[in-house]
Protein backbone atom coordinates (compact mmCIF):
# COMPACT_ATOMS: atom_id res chain seq x y z
CA UNK A 1 0.00 0.00 0.00
CA UNK A 2 2.80 2.43 0.89
CA UNK A 3 4.57 1.79 -2.43
CA UNK A 4 1.41 2.51 -4.41
CA UNK A 5 0.71 5.72 -2.47
CA UNK A 6 4.29 6.89 -2.96
CA UNK A 7 4.18 6.17 -6.69
CA UNK A 8 0.91 8.07 -7.06
CA UNK A 9 2.25 11.08 -5.16
CA UNK A 10 5.38 11.23 -7.32
CA UNK A 11 3.51 10.68 -10.60
CA UNK A 12 0.99 13.46 -9.97
CA UNK A 13 3.66 15.80 -8.66
CA UNK A 14 5.74 15.24 -11.79
CA UNK A 15 2.69 15.06 -14.07
CA UNK A 16 4.01 12.08 -16.00
CA UNK A 17 5.20 8.47 -15.91
CA UNK A 18 7.87 6.58 -17.85
CA UNK A 19 7.31 4.11 -20.66
CA UNK A 20 9.31 0.97 -21.43
CA UNK A 21 12.14 3.07 -22.90
CA UNK A 22 12.23 5.43 -19.88
CA UNK A 23 10.68 8.28 -21.86
CA UNK A 24 8.28 10.49 -19.95
CA UNK A 25 4.61 10.49 -20.98
CA UNK A 26 2.34 13.23 -19.61
CA UNK A 27 -0.61 12.07 -17.54
CA UNK A 28 -2.95 14.62 -19.09
CA UNK A 29 -5.18 14.11 -20.97
CA UNK A 30 -4.80 10.33 -20.91
CA UNK A 31 -5.17 9.57 -17.20
CA UNK A 32 -7.68 9.94 -14.44
CA UNK A 33 -7.17 13.03 -12.25
CA UNK A 34 -5.91 12.53 -8.72
CA UNK A 35 -9.11 13.65 -6.98
CA UNK A 36 -11.23 11.56 -9.34
CA UNK A 37 -9.00 8.55 -8.74
CA UNK A 38 -9.13 8.92 -4.98
CA UNK A 39 -12.92 9.15 -5.11
CA UNK A 40 -13.03 6.03 -7.30
CA UNK A 41 -10.88 4.16 -4.78
CA UNK A 42 -13.04 5.24 -1.84
CA UNK A 43 -16.19 4.21 -3.67
CA UNK A 44 -14.77 0.76 -4.35
CA UNK A 45 -13.73 0.36 -0.70
CA UNK A 46 -17.14 1.53 0.54
CA UNK A 47 -18.74 -1.08 -1.72
CA UNK A 48 -16.48 -3.81 -0.38
CA UNK A 49 -15.37 -4.31 -3.97
CA UNK A 50 -12.34 -6.56 -3.73
CA UNK A 51 -12.83 -7.93 -7.25
CA UNK A 52 -12.48 -5.11 -9.76
CA UNK A 53 -12.16 -4.94 -13.54
CA UNK A 54 -11.42 -2.09 -15.92
CA UNK A 55 -11.27 -1.50 -19.65
CA UNK A 56 -8.46 0.89 -20.61
CA UNK A 57 -5.19 0.52 -18.69
CA UNK A 58 -3.36 3.29 -20.60
CA UNK A 59 -0.74 4.76 -18.21
CA UNK A 60 -2.00 2.69 -15.30
CA UNK A 61 -3.23 5.40 -12.96
CA UNK A 62 -6.86 4.30 -12.55
CA UNK A 63 -5.57 0.74 -12.10
CA UNK A 64 -3.42 1.87 -9.17
CA UNK A 65 -6.37 3.44 -7.36
CA UNK A 66 -8.40 0.27 -7.85
CA UNK A 67 -5.40 -1.79 -6.73
CA UNK A 68 -5.37 0.19 -3.49
CA UNK A 69 -8.95 -0.88 -2.91
CA UNK A 70 -8.14 -4.48 -3.85
CA UNK A 71 -5.16 -4.56 -1.47
CA UNK A 72 -7.23 -3.16 1.39
CA UNK A 73 -9.94 -5.75 0.79
CA UNK A 74 -7.71 -8.69 -0.03
CA UNK A 75 -8.83 -8.87 -3.65
CA UNK A 76 -7.45 -8.59 -7.17
CA UNK A 77 -7.83 -6.36 -10.21
CA UNK A 78 -8.19 -7.16 -13.93
CA UNK A 79 -7.11 -4.56 -16.52
CA UNK A 80 -7.91 -4.96 -20.22
CA UNK A 81 -5.97 -3.01 -22.85
CA UNK A 82 -5.06 -4.29 -26.34
CA UNK A 83 -2.95 -1.23 -27.12
CA UNK A 84 -0.62 -1.27 -24.14
CA UNK A 85 2.48 -1.82 -26.25
CA UNK A 86 1.26 -0.35 -29.54
CA UNK A 87 -0.02 2.99 -28.22
CA UNK A 88 1.58 3.39 -24.79
CA UNK A 89 4.91 1.61 -25.23
CA UNK A 90 4.07 -0.45 -22.13
CA UNK A 91 3.93 2.59 -19.86
CA UNK A 92 0.99 1.13 -17.93
CA UNK A 93 2.83 -2.15 -17.41
CA UNK A 94 5.84 -0.24 -16.11
CA UNK A 95 3.57 1.75 -13.78
CA UNK A 96 2.19 -1.46 -12.29
CA UNK A 97 5.68 -2.91 -11.88
CA UNK A 98 7.21 0.18 -10.28
CA UNK A 99 4.26 0.59 -7.93
CA UNK A 100 4.72 -3.00 -6.80
CA UNK A 101 1.28 -4.33 -7.77
CA UNK A 102 2.12 -6.75 -10.60
CA UNK A 103 0.99 -9.66 -8.43
CA UNK A 104 -2.36 -7.98 -7.75
CA UNK A 105 -3.26 -7.21 -11.37
CA UNK A 106 -4.17 -9.53 -14.21
CA UNK A 107 -3.46 -7.66 -17.45
CA UNK A 108 -5.30 -8.85 -20.56
CA UNK A 109 -3.76 -7.42 -23.73
CA UNK A 110 -6.72 -8.11 -25.96
CA UNK A 111 -9.70 -6.14 -27.29
CA UNK A 112 -12.33 -5.89 -24.58
CA UNK A 113 -15.02 -6.99 -27.06
CA UNK A 114 -13.22 -10.35 -27.16
CA UNK A 115 -11.81 -10.51 -23.64
CA UNK A 116 -15.00 -9.70 -21.72
CA UNK A 117 -17.18 -12.45 -23.23
CA UNK A 118 -14.33 -14.87 -22.56
CA UNK A 119 -14.44 -13.86 -18.89
CA UNK A 120 -18.21 -14.39 -18.93
CA UNK A 121 -17.71 -17.86 -20.41
CA UNK A 122 -15.15 -18.66 -17.71
CA UNK A 123 -17.69 -17.82 -15.00
CA UNK A 124 -15.75 -14.86 -13.64
CA UNK A 125 -17.55 -12.40 -11.36
CA UNK A 126 -16.60 -8.93 -10.15
CA UNK A 127 -17.93 -6.40 -7.66
CA UNK A 128 -16.99 -3.21 -9.50
CA UNK A 129 -16.12 -2.19 -13.07
CA UNK A 130 -14.54 0.92 -14.58
CA UNK A 131 -15.09 1.52 -18.30
CA UNK A 132 -12.72 3.93 -20.04
CA UNK A 133 -11.59 2.25 -23.24
CA UNK A 134 -13.04 2.49 -26.74
CA UNK A 135 -15.22 5.61 -26.91
CA UNK A 136 -17.12 4.74 -30.07
CA UNK A 137 -20.73 3.79 -29.44
CA UNK A 138 -20.39 0.14 -30.44
CA UNK A 139 -17.32 -0.29 -28.23
CA UNK A 140 -18.88 1.34 -25.17
CA UNK A 141 -22.14 -0.53 -25.70
CA UNK A 142 -20.40 -3.91 -25.82
CA UNK A 143 -18.22 -3.09 -22.81
CA UNK A 144 -21.28 -2.11 -20.80
CA UNK A 145 -23.36 -5.07 -21.94
CA UNK A 146 -20.73 -7.58 -20.89
CA UNK A 147 -20.05 -5.71 -17.64
CA UNK A 148 -23.72 -6.19 -16.73
CA UNK A 149 -23.05 -9.93 -16.99
CA UNK A 150 -19.69 -9.89 -15.20
CA UNK A 151 -20.44 -7.58 -12.28
CA UNK A 152 -22.48 -9.19 -9.51
CA UNK A 153 -26.13 -8.22 -9.02
CA UNK A 154 -26.27 -4.95 -7.14
CA UNK A 155 -22.67 -4.10 -8.04
CA UNK A 156 -21.41 -0.90 -9.66
CA UNK A 157 -20.28 -0.06 -13.19
CA UNK A 158 -18.52 3.31 -13.53
CA UNK A 159 -18.24 4.93 -16.96
CA UNK A 160 -15.89 7.81 -17.71
CA UNK A 161 -16.14 10.62 -20.30
CA UNK A 162 -19.87 11.26 -20.26
CA UNK A 163 -19.26 14.47 -22.20
CA UNK A 164 -19.16 12.27 -25.33
CA UNK A 165 -22.54 11.63 -27.00
CA UNK A 166 -21.65 8.03 -27.91
CA UNK A 167 -20.87 7.23 -24.27
CA UNK A 168 -24.07 8.87 -23.03
CA UNK A 169 -26.18 6.96 -25.53
CA UNK A 170 -24.69 3.61 -24.47
CA UNK A 171 -25.27 4.45 -20.80
CA UNK A 172 -28.85 5.49 -21.53
CA UNK A 173 -29.54 2.17 -23.24
CA UNK A 174 -28.21 0.14 -20.29
CA UNK A 175 -30.16 2.30 -17.86
CA UNK A 176 -33.46 1.98 -19.74
CA UNK A 177 -33.27 -1.59 -21.05
CA UNK A 178 -31.06 -3.51 -18.62
CA UNK A 179 -32.53 -1.85 -15.51
CA UNK A 180 -29.30 -0.27 -14.28
CA UNK A 181 -29.89 2.72 -11.99
CA UNK A 182 -27.89 5.91 -12.29
CA UNK A 183 -26.45 6.98 -8.90
CA UNK A 184 -25.83 10.73 -9.26
CA UNK A 185 -24.37 11.28 -5.79
CA UNK A 186 -21.88 8.37 -5.72
CA UNK A 187 -18.89 10.50 -6.81
CA UNK A 188 -18.14 14.24 -6.66
CA UNK A 189 -18.31 14.41 -10.47
CA UNK A 190 -21.06 11.80 -10.89
CA UNK A 191 -23.25 12.28 -13.93
CA UNK A 192 -26.93 13.21 -13.83
CA UNK A 193 -29.26 13.79 -16.76
CA UNK A 194 -30.85 17.06 -17.70
CA UNK A 195 -34.46 16.88 -18.80
CA UNK A 196 -34.88 14.12 -21.39
CA UNK A 197 -35.77 15.08 -24.93
CA UNK A 198 -36.85 13.27 -28.13
CA UNK A 199 -34.02 11.41 -29.85
CA UNK A 200 -34.38 13.41 -33.06
CA UNK A 201 -33.11 16.41 -31.13
CA UNK A 202 -29.85 14.61 -30.35
CA UNK A 203 -28.47 12.57 -27.46
CA UNK A 204 -29.58 14.04 -24.12
CA UNK A 205 -27.04 15.99 -22.12
CA UNK A 206 -26.33 16.10 -18.44
CA UNK A 207 -23.97 17.29 -15.73
CA UNK A 208 -20.92 15.40 -14.51
CA UNK A 209 -17.98 13.55 -16.00
CA UNK A 210 -18.51 10.01 -14.70
CA UNK A 211 -21.65 7.85 -14.70
CA UNK A 212 -22.13 5.43 -11.80
CA UNK A 213 -24.58 2.63 -12.59
CA UNK A 214 -26.01 0.35 -9.91
CA UNK A 215 -26.96 -3.00 -11.41
CA UNK A 216 -30.31 -4.50 -10.42
CA UNK A 217 -30.36 -6.99 -7.56
CA UNK A 218 -31.88 -9.51 -9.96
CA UNK A 219 -31.09 -9.76 -13.66
CA UNK A 220 -34.07 -8.58 -15.72
CA UNK A 221 -36.00 -11.13 -17.75
CA UNK A 222 -36.74 -9.32 -20.97
CA UNK A 223 -39.22 -10.35 -23.62
CA UNK A 224 -37.66 -11.50 -26.87
CA UNK A 225 -38.69 -8.27 -28.64
CA UNK A 226 -38.50 -5.85 -25.73
CA UNK A 227 -36.87 -2.49 -26.36
CA UNK A 228 -37.13 0.81 -24.56
CA UNK A 229 -35.84 3.87 -26.49
CA UNK A 230 -32.76 5.04 -24.59
CA UNK A 231 -33.82 8.69 -24.53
Amino acid sequence: MDDVAAFLRNAYRHGSVRDADSRWIALEPHSIGREQGEALRELAVAEGAGRTVEVGLALGMSALFLCQAALELGGRHVAIDPYQRESWNAAGLRTLREAGVEDVVEVVEEESQLALPRLVGAGREFDFAFVDGDHRFEGVFLDLYFMTRLVRPGGLVVVDDMWMPAVRLAVAYVERNLRARLVPDALPDAFRWRRRRPFERGVPRGHGETAVLRLPARSPRLEWDEFVPPV
